[in-house]
């Protein structure tokens, strides 16, 4: 009776040694977390540039008339990107090496440095009379942006709490006029990103895989 491909397959599994098996599961990890990380490095170059717009869209929307205080946000952005940028330099080396996890640790750290830059901005370059609408658009549009963009939803989460918490922060320290309503609605804006996020990138994350 002619084997079949389940059988045949079955049939040389079992006649490899349990040392190549373990290799071929180890190499199987190490490819997908090369690939994770070629797309993490290719999306968060993307999402560098994309925060330099923001930057510049946010001032013209803010329109402030503190110099000092847009000059400061603007250095914590740009020191962001600049991070960002040389953290890809360097992962690039690490994609054929042994340590594509500890890149990929790092590009995590400085997307929790631009949470927390970005929600600076609320309370350096957003108007204390701000209304609903600009404190909503200043939340979301890196959230929006980020979630369809940054393939790393581990990343988009680093950086989505911090800035939406500094953000509600803004609204209740400064006394925004609108300050329990925008709360609200950024923690629920935030909540369907997130959810969003995690739906749209199901697969798991190879970079904390347990090793062998």
């Amino acid at each position: 009776m002619a084997l079949t491909d389940q059988d045949k397959y079955h049939a040389l599994m079992a006649s490899l040694p349990l040392d190549a098996l373990d290799r071929l599961a180890l190499l199987h990890r190490e490819t997908r977390q090369t690939t994770h990380l070629a797309r993490f490095l290719a999306s968060s170059v993307h999402a560098a540039f994309l925060f330099m717009l923001m930057t510049v869209l946010a001032f013209l929307l803010a329109r402030t008339e503190s110099i000092g205080r847009d000059f400061s946000w603007a250095v914590l952005i740009l020191a962001g990107v600049l991070a960002i940028l040389q953290c890809h330099v360097r992962a690039h080396a690490a994609l054929f090496s042994e340590a594509p996890t500890s890149a990929a640790k790092e590009l995590r750290v400085v997307f929790l440095y631009m949470g927390l830059a970005w929600g600076a901005g609320a309370f350096l370059v957003l108007p204390a009379d701000s209304g609903i609408l600009a404190v909503l658009l200043f939340t979301a549009l890196p959230g929006l942006t980020l979630a369809f963009l940054l393939a790393d939803t581990t990343s988009f989460t680093l950086f989505l709490v911090p800035s939406g918490l500094m953000v509600i922060g803004a609204a209740l320290i400064r006394s925004f006029p609108y300050a329990m309503l925008e709360m609200s609605l950024i923690l629920i804006l935030q909540w369907g990103l997130f959810t969003g996020a995690v739906m749209r990138k199901r697969e798991p994350d190879p970079t904390f895989f347990p090793k062998g």
